[in-house]
């Protein structure tokens, strides 16, 4: 399975803190905002589903022209249903899915306002190049996210991984395309030629993280070391580069088709001689007995399963280990190369053979040169200097495991590493042991434990822009300064530890089949719905607590995907909408980015219509948000009051501008529906009408 906070839920346990509202929704917090709203009667283009502008004429905004589109009324029909999102138009191989229309993407900041800042130490923005080949994301793709202000790049896992044919009928194949990258094969490579479904070779990656290093991202890498490929998953290639890895019981067959797991009696792990592949000394890690010192072309040695030792030099590259463990201690159809249950909160220890394995593998990545480098370093096969993990399915491996893990590695750990795990819970208590791993050794502050990506509050979200569920009484209740997510019952995420997310590869459609959390988890719980989306990230960019991340599928917006061979393919997109450089989510980094470190309050509202679908914060004395759930156009009375500072503020969506003078707003502030809202300082000219002057 495949990262600040947004989520749809319509089925909670009754543990978790949503309230409906029937008036005045109050802070939890003092706060420095209080806006009286009255409806505005409703004028929509019933053609384009947007505000005309004439019912909105109170409003002053940039050289006259409001831009009240956005992306979610506009586009998508609100109210879709969980098995319209799952599905779509994704009923079949190459499905397109839903595509935003023009006014989604493209928009530019208006002028009159503090520069963007950008770079590393000023931005923590987190955009995810899903299922993107290492090669295809190019320098000048690079700047671009720099530009807009994201600081990280997260990329698929580059370890050498199963190919799975395509039969023809999507339904009827084992295993999805883009899954045959979380089916593990060698953790000694990163891909080749007779390994078509991996992203590049390990010099494309050696590339793609020089190059982002130069231009000042860093770079992430999907890493799943909680599992490995089912027994047959590569009986679709060359029988010269396939491998079996596993042994049956006498008299047994084991089917890949039917899954005969009782067949299976043992395992053992495949590993490479790799040139380059950083070794463990006898400190290095605990099972020393394990580690081969003297070559520097391995980490791991052992005996195959006909004798012949690794030290003879006589074994070739694809010949198994010794047995490991046993086929009845594991996770994929009783698979797993360590004895652990996936997604089961397993406390116990790996075998050294597998734990040995995996710090070798996560060392290499790290490394540079057998040492840690810096971000400005180059690259290469011989130590890849990425800047974290994001660990698939983190709970398949215990605590335990990760703690030796970062022990093994830390020489090779720069301290500015991010490192954060996926585990699919809406009780963030579920948590507790995952952010209490040391991913720096002996560093025991929040900023050097696990992170996580932050599913309860994914959950919470989904529900808080449910039909008539209170807005801000949900969001006020889940989110404050300094706890990405907090309930009474369910455990609390703190911002340190949050990855905040809205949707990522398991929880949007895939063009052939509904994709992982749809239907595998009966409950449509992480599911934030394309109309909702938009909204949704607007939270999560506008939040103080946690990091924002982004997904991004770019082969999908481009309609390009795996085809029966293992090539990119015009024609084949999955279907998913990519928000990365959506209007929403534009304007949203550049809020985030100019916020960071500015306080979060929470502001009050009331609304003569006894509604509670707006919701508002402000950041610091000068920046505020606000975000309309419903199809219900607000105004902001005059008699609204404030502690901001006064001034001139502009929306960086709509382009209104507002004055704000002794505590008051100077005119009525127009709320569209269905919107997301972020006001920042403004210096620049105003309409002949205003009335006011900005400088």
């Amino acid at each position: 399975m495949k990262i600040k906070t947004l989520y749809l839920v319509l089925f909670l346990s009754s543990s978790f803190l949503v309230s409906c509202s029937s008036g005045t929704t109050k802070s939890q917090t003092s706060s420095n905002l209080t806006m009286k709203l009255t409806p505005i009667n409703n004028n929509v283009n019933k053609s384009t589903k947007s505000v005309l502008s004439s019912t909105l004429s109170n409003a002053i905004c940039l050289d006259n022209t409001c831009t009240w589109s956005n992306s979610a009324n506009q586009n998508i029909t609100q109210g879709e249903s969980s098995a319209a999102y799952c599905t779509g138009t994704n009923n079949s191989y190459g499905g397109n899915g839903y595509v935003l229309g023009s006014g989604a993407y493209g928009m530019s900041l208006p002028s009159g306002i503090a520069k963007a800042q950008t770079g590393y130490g000023n931005t923590d923005v987190i955009l995810e190049l899903f299922n993107t080949p290492y090669s295809s994301i190019t320098e000048s793709m690079l700047q671009t996210y720099y530009n807009m202000g994201y600081t990280t790049i997260w990329v698929s896992p580059p370890q050498y991984s199963a190919y799975v044919p395509y039969s023809g009928n999507y339904a009827t194949d084992n295993i999805p395309a883009w899954y045959g990258a979380y089916q593990p094969m060698d953790f000694g490579q990163i891909g080749n030629a007779n390994n078509p479904l991996s992203y590049g070779t390990a010099q494309n990656l050696s590339n793609l993280i020089t190059t982002a290093h130069s231009i000042g991202l860093q770079v992430i890498v999907d890493v799943a070391i909680h599992q490995f490929a089912q027994p047959g998953a590569q009986s679709g290639v060359n029988s010269n580069t396939a491998t079996n890895y596993y042994d049956v019981y006498s008299g047994q067959t084991y089917s890949y088709s039917t899954g005969n797991t009782q067949a299976l009696s043992q395992f053992w792990w495949p590993q490479t001689k790799v040139a380059g592949y950083i070794p463990f000394g006898s400190t290095a890690t605990s099972c020393a007995s394990f580690a081969n010192n003297t070559s520097g072309l391995i980490a791991l040695w052992a005996n195959n399963p006909n004798g012949t030792n690794y030290n003879n030099g006589n074994v070739n590259s694809t010949s198994p280990w010794n047995s490991d463990f046993s086929g009845t201690e594991g996770w994929f159809n009783n698979i797993l190369p360590s004895a652990s249950n996936s997604s089961s909160g397993w406390s116990g220890s790996a075998s050294c053979g597998t734990q040995s394995i995996f710090d070798g593998y996560a060392a290499w990545l790290m490394g540079y040169q057998n040492g840690s480098g810096a971000m400005t370093q180059s690259a290469s096969s011989t130590g890849f200097n990425v800047d974290g993990f994001r660990i698939d399915d983190v709970s398949g491996q215990s605590p335990t495991f990760f703690n030796q893990l970062f022990k093994d590695t830390s020489a090779y750990n720069k301290s500015t590493n991010i490192f954060f795990g996926e585990y699919p819970t809406s009780d963030a208590n579920d948590y507790n042991n995952y952010t209490a791993i040391n991913t720096v050794s002996g560093n025991n502050s929040s900023s050097h434990t696990m992170k996580m990506l932050n599913f309860p509050l994914l959950a919470g979200l989904n529900s808080a822009f449910a039909y008539g569920v209170g807005l801000q009484s949900s969001l006020t209740s889940m989110i404050s300064s300094a706890n990405a997510y907090q309930s009474s019952s369910n455990g609390t995420l703190a911002g340190t530890n949050a990855i905040n997310l809205v949707m990522d590869q398991d929880t949007v459609p895939d063009s052939f089949s509904s994709r992982a959390m749809c239907p595998w988890t009966g409950t449509n719980e992480f599911e934030m719905n394309y109309y909702n989306a938009p909204l949704a990230y607007g939270v999560v960019l506008a939040m103080e607590a946690g990091t924002p991340f982004i997904y991004a599928d770019l082969q999908a917006q481009a309609n390009v995907g795996i085809n029966s061979k293992g090539v990119m393919t015009s024609g084949l997109g999955n279907g998913s909408v990519s928000y990365w450089n959506e209007n929403e989510v534009i304007a949203g980094v550049y809020f985030h980015n100019q916020t960071l470190g500015k306080t979060m309050s929470w502001a009050n509202l009331s609304s003569s219509d006894s509604s509670d679908n707006v919701a508002a914060l402000t950041r610091g004395t000068n920046y505020f948000f606000i975000v309309n759930k419903s199809a219900t156009n607000y105004s902001a009375t005059t008699d609204s009051n404030t502690s901001l500072s006064s001034g001139c503020y502009i929306d960086l969506m709509s382009h209104q501008i507002v004055n704000l003078s002794s505590g008051n707003f100077s005119q009525p502030l127009i709320i569209p529906s269905q919107s997301v809202m972020y006001f920042v300082p403004y210096s620049g000219v105003v309409p002949s009408n205003a009335g006011f002057t900005c400088s």
